[in-house]
Order: structure tokens, then C-alpha cells, then sequence
């Protein structure tokens, strides 16, 4: 799906859209990932990401309004949905390593010449190499994280947020490919991304974060712009 041209022209309302966004979400057919032709049920929601505070403060409320809502449909019920705050996980994967304290002191010491970028900074090497979601640390602290609340029948929905805080040390589409090998398929996964996801000329989909950065090839999320916004047209 691609933020189409429609989503581009109006101004984004962010109350708007997250009414939008319940009333997709509330859907049976959604939360049970049955509209997707057979792929994972990976969603983003993108915003600008001068929003980030407004689009903080409704995720809890969307959160809420999904678990206390009533069914819509026949045989259902309020889904419950698991919030991933990937700074949250970051620090407690620093800290479970015994590093922390470690990494807030050397810090100062490891930034190499500006020159070099990233390539002479010790510290971002250092970060994304313990960080990286192909590895073993991050991997397994969403795994556990996943599997506690999945046993408690607390992940109908799982919605990721603090992209924008981790980067560069997180890479959102590094980390939606490797959530498809951690999370069923069938449950819908919902990144909250402050930046643009959009289908360019080539038909490739592409994550941009802040609206500003090097785009990242992405091919099999949804975007849940198009979906509200085609509700909303209909």
C-alpha cells in the first residue's frame, strides 16, 4: 500500500487520524491480519515528526479506547495490545549487559573526528553492534518481551514506538524484518514512524525518518495512512 497523493494534499490532523485509526483497528478482520493476501500483518503509521508529542500523548488513549471498546463484530472481543518502546528495551538490553553505567561514562571519550562520520565513532559501533536487531541482544529482549505477554494473552496487537529515539542504533527496517521472524504473522504489528513511508515511481517502498534522512528500502508493510485515508473516502 502507498501514502497516496490524497494523504499528501491534507493537512494531517492527528486527532483525526487516530479516531481513524480506532475505528480500523476495532475491526475483527484486521486484528486477525485476514486483509493482507497472505503477508505478515505489519503496519506503519507515519507522522510528521513535528507531531511526536501529540502522537505520544494519543497512543496511550488509543491503547485504552481499543481495550475497553465494544465488539463490533460477532464473536469477539476488546483486543489487548502490547506497546514495544524500543528506547525502553534499548536501555534495559545496555543494562541486562551490564554496560550502562559503562556507556554513560565513556561516551565523552569514544566520538571519534567528525570527519570520519560514523565510521571513526566508536560509541555508535559499539551501539549497534549490541543493538542490532539481526542480534542476539535485541532479538531476545523482543522475544522475551513478546512471549511474557503472549502467555498472558496480552499481545492481540503490538504497537512499536521510539523509533525516532534510537536512531541510529535501531534501523526501523532492519527492525520490521526482524520482528516477521518473531511475531506471528496473523497478529498485527504497528510501527509509529516520524517520517514518510511511500511507494516511489518504482513502485519500492521507502521508510524517510524525520522527513529528512537517507530513505531505507522497505517492500512488505502497509501503510495505515492509505487505509484511513481510503475509509475516510469511501
Amino acid at each position: 500500500m502507498a501514502f497516496g497523493d490524497a494523504a499528501r494534499r491534507r493537512p494531517q490532523s492527528i486527532e483525526r487520524d487516530f479516531d481513524a485509526l480506532f475505528r480500523y483497528m476495532r475491526s475483527k478482520r484486521f486484528r486477525n491480519g485476514e486483509d493482507t493476501g497472505g503477508e505478515p500483518a505489519d503496519y506503519i503509521y507515519a507522522y510528521h515528526p513535528e507531531k511526536e508529542l501529540e502522537v505520544a500523548r494519543r497512543i496511550p488513549l488509543l491503547v485504552s479506547r481499543l481495550q475497553g471498546m465494544d465488539p463490533v463484530d460477532a464473536d469477539d472481543t476488546a483486543p489487548a495490545v502490547l506497546v514495544i518502546d524500543l528506547y525502553e528495551l534499548a536501555m534495559q538490553v545496555m543494562k541486562d549487559d551490564d554496560v550502562f553505567d559503562a556507556a554513560v561514562e565513556q561516551e565523552p571519550d569514544m566520538h571519534g573526528d567528525e570527519e570520519e562520520g560514523v565510521d571513526g565513532d566508536e560509541f555508535y559501533q559499539a551501539l549497534a553492534n549490541m543493538l542490532d536487531p539481526d542480534g542476539d541482544g535485541l532479538k531476545d529482549a523482543l522475544k522475551d518481551r513478546y512471549r511474557r505477554a503472549n502467555e498472558h494473552d496480552e499481545a492481540d496487537l503490538v504497537f512499536v514506538i521510539g523509533v525516532g529515539r534510537v536512531y541510529p542504533y535501531i534501523r526501523a527496517h532492519a527492525l520490521l524484518a526482524s520482528l516477521q521472524k518473531i511475531m506471528p504473522e496473523h497478529t498485527p504489528v504497528v510501527l509509529f514512524f516520524p517520517g514518510t513511508y511511500e511507494k516511489t515511481a518504482s513502485t519500492v517502498s521507502v521508510m524517510r525518518l524525520f522527513d529528512r534522512l537517507e530513505a531505507d528500502n522497505y517492500y512488505r508493510a502497509f501503510s495505515l495512512n492509505t487505509a484511513i485515508q481510503e475509509g475516510a473516502d469511501a
